[in-house]
């Protein structure tokens, strides 16, 4: 199902509230570059995108590559083309004057 929420919709709702925060007596602290929104006498909170669980092992798979590799390279390893049989071809006889006269058979 398709939103019928556009970016100039939400664009413009964002605008409202945040005016309407700002009516209602509400602050919007300003920070410098660099700086950070949480408090300095406090821990600073683990960011959402680190997982609490411990770090995982990682399994290399570099011989799973190599053993893939080695397979596709048997594959290649085809027998080169054999020389195509020699069959006659058709050949066109032509008179002086450019009219075909008869079809003769010719060994290359």
């Amino acid at each position: 199902m398709i939103s019928s929420t556009s970016k100039n919709f939400l664009r413009r709702e964002l605008r409202r509230k945040t005016e309407e925060f700002l009516s209602d007596g509400g602050e919007i602290e300003q920070y410098g570059l660099g700086e950070t929104g949480e408090p300095a006498d406090k821990p600073r909170v683990r960011s959402v995108f680190v997982s609490p669980s411990p770090l995982k092992t990682r399994t290399y798979v570099n011989d799973v590559v190599t053993r893939l590799d080695s397979r596709k390279k048997k594959k290649n390893t085809a027998p080169p083309p054999k020389k195509p049989i020699a069959r006659p071809k058709k050949k066109i006889v032509y008179d002086d004057f450019g009219e075909p006269i008869r079809e003769i058979w010719v060994d290359s």
